[in-house]
């Protein structure tokens, strides 16, 4: 557990904050690498799709992180 703050984080919710950061700045890059003028889609539109994937491949990871984490526990027990 790692304590930012008043906040106490897991491991779980951690990685998930790295992941979506990562994410992140790749959706970005790849919004500026792949705007074109004869592309008819404007940047900010191109940056929130990307950013929308961004936020759902995060929520996957984390919901199967979170269960990974519960049965790697009750496996301990």
């Amino acid at each position: 557990m790692i304590k930012i703050g008043v906040y106490k984080l897991g491991l779980a919710p951690l990685s998930m904050i790295i992941v979506f950061i990562v994410l992140s700045v790749c959706a970005i890059a790849a919004a500026f690498q792949h705007t074109r003028p004869e592309y008819p889609m404007p940047l900010l539109g191109q940056i929130l799709i990307n950013e929308g994937m961004a936020l759902l491949a995060t929520l996957v990871y984390g919901i199967f992180f979170h269960f990974a984490i519960a049965i790697i526990n009750r496996i301990r027990k």
